[in-house]
C-alpha cells in the first residue's frame, strides 16, 4: 500500500511539472513556434482517444486482477429466527408447545481444483491486458500519424499562400511595366486593363489560399485538444528533401510486428485459453468447505410432557432434543455449537449441454482471432509498401517538378524580355507566367508528400519490437 501511494504522489508531481513546462514557454514567448515531435507529444498526452484507450487497459487490469482473486477463500455470515408450534395428543395426556431457534453462523469456501478453469482463466486474461497494452501503443502511434499529416497539411498550405503571394507580387511588377509601357506609346491600353485583370485574380488566389491555411492550422488546434488560450504556430521542418531520408523497404517490413500485429497475436493466444477454460467444464471441481455455528432453542408448554422433538438449523437437521417440563408453564432452553470441515465434490452429469455450446463459440472465437491477426498483418504490409514506393515516386516527381520549376522561371524571364521588346503579346507572357507557377505548386505539392510519407515509415519504424 505505501508503495503505490507513493507511486501516485510521483505520478501527480510529473505531471504537474510536465503541465508546468507546456506553459512555461508560452509565457515566455508568446510567439514560439511548436515543433513536429511537440505537437504529437502534446496530442499524445490531450487526445481523447488516448485517454479512453488507457481507461480500457486499466479496466482490463481490473478484470484481471479479478480473476486471479478468485482462488483466494470466500468468507460469510448468517443470523436468522425460526418458529414453530408442536402439538402431541394421546389417550391420556395433551401437550401443547412452541419452539423458537435464534442461530448464527460463519461459512467458508476455498477451490482447491476447478478443472484448469481458472487457471485458464488467468492466463486468457493477461493475454487480455497485454493486448490493450498494444492497443494502447497502436493508438499512440495513429494519433502520431495524424498530428504529422495534420502538420504537413498545414505547411503545405502556408506554402501554397506564399505561392500566391510571390504571384501576386509578380503580377503587379508586370501591371507596373505594362503601364509604363503603355505611358511610352509602346504597348496598347489594353495590356494594362489585361493585367489588372490578372492582379485581381491573383488577389482572390491568395486570400483563398490564406484561409486554407487557416482551416488547415485550425484542423490541427482540435487534433491537439489544444485550448484557445494558448497561442499555437508551427514552424518548417529541418528535414531537407534527399534520397538518403529513403531506406529500403526491406529495413521497414519489419515492422511487421508493430502493435497492431501484436495485439492481434494476443488475441489469439486469450482466445485459446478461453477454449481451454470452456472445456473445463467437463471436468469435476473440488472445494474445501467449513462452517461455524452457534445457536439456541426454547421451548414453552403449558403441560406436563417428556419427550423430544426435531432441531433444524440452518445447514439441515443437527438433531434432536429432549425434554421433561413439569406441569407449570415454562420456558427451557438450551444452548448448541456445531463446526463442519470437510471436501466438496461435484461432478457434472449433465447441464443441458451450456458446456458444448461454449467450447463451441470458443472455437468460432479463436477461428475469428486467427483471421483478424492475418488481416493485421496484410494491413500494415500493404501500409507499409504503399508509404514507400509512394515517398520513392513523390522523390522521383520533386526533382522533375523542381527542374520544371527553375526552367519554367528562365522561360518567364525571357518572356518578359520578349514582351518589352515588343516581340511577344502579353497573354503569351501571362501563358508563360501560369507554368512557372503550375510548376511551382507540383513541386511544392510534391514535396510535401514525399514528407508525410517518409514521417509515416519513420513512425512505424519507432514501433517496431
Amino acid at each position: 500500500m505505501k508503495s503505490r501511494f507513493f507511486h501516485h504522489i510521483r505520478t501527480t508531481i510529473w505531471l504537474a511539472l510536465t503541465m508546468l513546462l507546456h506553459l512555461i514557454p508560452f509565457a515566455a514567448n508568446g510567439q514560439r513556434q511548436w515543433t513536429l515531435d511537440e505537437c504529437m507529444d502534446y496530442a499524445i498526452t490531450h487526445n481523447n482517444a488516448m485517454a479512453h484507450r488507457l481507461n480500457e487497459q486499466k479496466r482490463q487490469q481490473v478484470k484481471t486482477q479479478a480473476i486471479m482473486d478468485a482462488r483466494l477463500p470466500r468468507f460469510s455470515g448468517d443470523i436468522g429466527t425460526y418458529a414453530g408450534a408442536l402439538e402431541l395428543s394421546d389417550d391420556h395426556n395433551k401437550f401443547d408447545a412452541t419452539e423458537a431457534l435464534f442461530s448464527m453462523g460463519l461459512a467458508a469456501a476455498v477451490p482447491l481444483y476447478t478443472g484448469g478453469r481458472l487457471s485458464n482463466q488467468i492466463k486468457a486474461e493477461r493475454y487480455s491486458l497485454l493486448a490493450a497494452t498494444e492497443d494502447v501503443r497502436a493508438t499512440e502511434k495513429d494519433i502520431k500519424v495524424q498530428v504529422a499529416a495534420a502538420y504537413l497539411q498545414a505547411l503545405y498550405n502556408r506554402g501554397e499562400a506564399s505561392v500566391a503571394q510571390k504571384r501576386l507580387e509578380v503580377s503587379q511588377l508586370l501591371l507596373k511595366r505594362a503601364r509604363s509601357l503603355f505611358d511610352r506609346g509602346k504597348r496598347p491600353e489594353s495590356d494594362t486593363v489585361e493585367a489588372a485583370a490578372i492582379v485581381s485574380r491573383d488577389e482572390a488566389l491568395l486570400t483563398a489560399a490564406e484561409g486554407d491555411t487557416e482551416l488547415a492550422m485550425l484542423d490541427l488546434r482540435l487534433l491537439l485538444n489544444l485550448p484557445d488560450s494558448v497561442h499555437f504556430d508551427i514552424g518548417e521542418l529541418t528535414d531537407s528533401v534527399d534520397q538518403s531520408h529513403l531506406s529500403p523497404l526491406t529495413s521497414h517490413l519489419s515492422t511487421l510486428q508493430h502493435p497492431a500485429v501484436r495485439s492481434a497475436g494476443y488475441t489469439i493466444l486469450q482466445a485459446e485459453q478461453r477454449l481451454n477454460a470452456a472445456r473445463s467444464g467437463y471436468y469435476p471441481t473440488l472445494t474445501l468447505v467449513g462452517e461455524l455455528g452457534t445457536f439456541w432453542v426454547n421451548i414453552d408448554a403449558n403441560a406436563s410432557q417428556s419427550g423430544q422433538t426435531l432441531l433444524i438449523a440452518p445447514w439441515g437437521q443437527i438433531g434432536s432434543f429432549s425434554y421433561n417440563l413439569s406441569n407449570e408453564a415454562r420456558w427451557k432452553r438450551k444452548n448448541f455449537l456445531q463446526g463442519i470441515v470437510g471436501l466438496k465434490l461435484t461432478v457434472p452429469l449433465f447441464d443441458a449441454f451450456q458446456t458444448k455450446h461454449r467450447i463451441r463459440t470458443a472455437k468460432v472465437d479463436l477461428e475469428d482471432a486467427r483471421w483478424a491477426y492475418d488481416d493485421a498483418r496484410q494491413r500494415v504490409r500493404k501500409d507499409i509498401s504503399q508509404a514507400w514506393q509512394g515517398a520513392v515516386n513523390a522523390h522521383k516527381r520533386y526533382e522533375a517538378e523542381r527542374k520544371a520549376e527553375e526552367a519554367s522561371a528562365l522561360a518567364y524571364t525571357y518572356a518578359l524580355k520578349r514582351y518589352e521588346a515588343g516581340m511577344a503579346t502579353l497573354y503569351d507572357l501571362s501563358q508563360s507566367r501560369q507554368q512557372w507557377f503550375a510548376a511551382t505548386n507540383n513541386a511544392l505539392r510534391t514535396k510535401y508528400e514525399y514528407l508525410i510519407k517518409i514521417k509515416v515509415l519513420e513512425i512505424l519504424s519507432t514501433y517496431a519490437p
